[in-house]
């Protein structure tokens, strides 16, 4: 598993071979393998080896699976039906996946469970300065890090019903941030990100969840959508499962509309 390793642990020693690093420096890999074997066989070492592999990626007809077992009608859809998806470019906004309209111009970034804070639920960040990190990060990965509130919440930003949610610990198996909508609000646009206001109400009418790596949707104040570009949790390397779970949940608990359609590449 590209990435992972295991800490030694003097009360239950083993050997550890990662080895995925051969890919990393190029390394001719039945030779290492051999050597390893070698080295353990001469040592005296166990002769009991356990391989350990990726999870299976979950693929769309999963997530329809799971949807269906929470209520929800779910279908999927080929990208060439979803006339509305455009490609995201460097300064679109890292945006919720709120379907109201927005105050500011560049909705041609991935939309995500409140900006930047999808990436923050997803890692357990919940301090100020893990916040600042993330928005670097994605700049560093092409888009521009947000946040957002509305014209009706006191203060303002609590308007995100996701970070709401969060802030109350009403997201499942995710620890609450130590900061306020306010002082998050604040770090974003320390680090170079941008808050927006949307307006009017709630009137989604369908979440789409897309898999086409690139893409999104804009919102559309008259045909109100959640847009949740799942493809994004390729490029921040987050647990798909739990992200796709609190989105769900936050979208229940919105009493938004539960009804998804799942866009894959044609």
């Amino acid at each position: 598993v590209e990435g992972t390793t295991l800490a030694p642990n003097g009360d239950d020693q083993a050997f550890v071979v990662d080895a995925w690093m051969t890919g990393t420096y190029n390394l001719d890999v039945p030779k290492y393998l051999i050597a390893a074997a070698s080295t353990v066989e001469q040592l005296g070492g166990p002769l009991k080896a356990k391989l350990i592999v990726p999870s299976a990626p979950l693929t769309p007809e999963d997530v329809v699976g799971v949807l269906k077992g929470r209520g929800w009608e779910a279908e999927i859809v080929k990208q060439a039906d979803v006339s509305a998806l455009i490609p995201t470019s460097s300064d679109g906004l890292m945006k919720c996946v709120d379907g109201r309209p927005s105050d500011h111009s560049a909705m041609d970034g991935p939309k995500a469970l409140g900006g930047v804070y999808s990436i923050a639920t997803n890692r357990g960040v919940t301090d100020i300065e893990g916040l600042k990190k993330i928005c670097e990060e994605v700049k560093k990965c092409g888009s521009v890090p947000s946040c957002h509130g509305d014209e009706h919440a006191h203060p303002a930003p609590m308007g995100c019903g996701f970070f709401k949610l969060w802030s109350q610990s009403k997201l499942e198996g995710i620890p609450a941030p130590q900061f306020d909508s306010e002082e998050g609000k604040a770090a974003i646009m320390e680090a170079g990100g941008v808050y927006e206001c949307l307006a009017g109400s709630h009137e989604e009418k369908v979440v789409y969840i897309n898999f086409v790596e690139g893409t999104t949707l804009a919102p559309n104040g008259d045909d109100q959508a959640f847009v949740v570009d799942a493809w994004m949790t390729g490029t921040y390397n987050l647990d798909v499962p739990k992200y796709l779970v609190a989105a769900a949940s936050t979208v229940e608990q919105l009493g938004g509309p539960l009804k998804a359609k799942l866009i894959v590449p044609n």
